[in-house]
């Protein structure tokens, strides 16, 4: 069988049982401070999430197979799809069964590039200020947008909601009519070289690695 990159939620992410995550912004910005004590800042590339991932003790042989995906990445070479388990479902609907098979869409991007509203949602379903939303926009390359909610907002009778904000701001390729993922959204991330910790102790293995995500 021959390994596809990104590497599926359910070849690699779905494995590894994911005990402790630690987030960063990941904001790439020119800081100068004042006399005053303020600083000012400048974003000088797109912010990219960072992520400390430490996961659950595994038996030897299931850590094997999650160590043979990990070296299939040739460290930082190929990239993963990766969701946050502590946000994989909206707050409101937490296994997904609300949302069902709903077939959800970008109905509207505003010009800001920070603020958007979707279609095909069920009637009254609500996303939450802290949900996270992923899509998949542009060819050559394909990338993954990743973004968290900021203000909560409710579909009406038609399923649509008003625009609300997002951030990370939303890149140039996004389009009216791109299917959203509301269920294990997830970021294309790669692998941090030199952070990977393989321990073994007893009967279980420990697993802990770093990550960035890719646009």
């Amino acid at each position: 069988m021959t390994i596809v990159y990104p590497l599926a939620l359910d070849v690699f992410a779905d494995k590894l049982h994911i005990e402790s995550l630690k987030a960063r912004p990941g904001h790439q910005q020119e800081l100068s401070g004042q006399g005053s004590g303020g600083i000012l800042a400048a974003d000088v590339a797109p912010a990219l999430r960072e992520f400390d991932v430490a996961c659950i003790p595994l038996y030897h042989d299931v850590a094997g197979e999650v160590l043979a995906l990990i070296e299939s990445l040739g460290g930082a070479i190929n990239p993963f799809y990766l969701y946050d388990p502590r946000k994989k479902a909206p707050a409101t609907d937490p296994d997904g069964t609300i949302l069902g098979g709903a077939a959800v869409t970008i109905s509207a991007l505003n010009a800001n590039n920070k603020a958007m509203a979707l279609a095909g949602l069920p009637a009254g379903y609500t996303l939450t200020a802290g949900d996270l939303i992923s899509w998949d926009y542009g060819v050559n390359p394909a990338r993954r947008a990743f973004h968290r909610v900021v203000e909560s907002v409710t579909a009406a009778g038609d399923g649509t909601t008003p625009q609300f904000e997002v951030r990370d701001f939303i890149r140039p390729g996004s389009t009216v009519g791109t299917a959203v993922t509301l269920i294990k959204p997830a970021m294309k991330c790669k692998m941090l070289p030199g952070s990977l910790d393989d321990a073994a102790q007893g009967m279980f293995t420990t697993i802990s690695f770093s990550v960035r995500q890719v646009i």
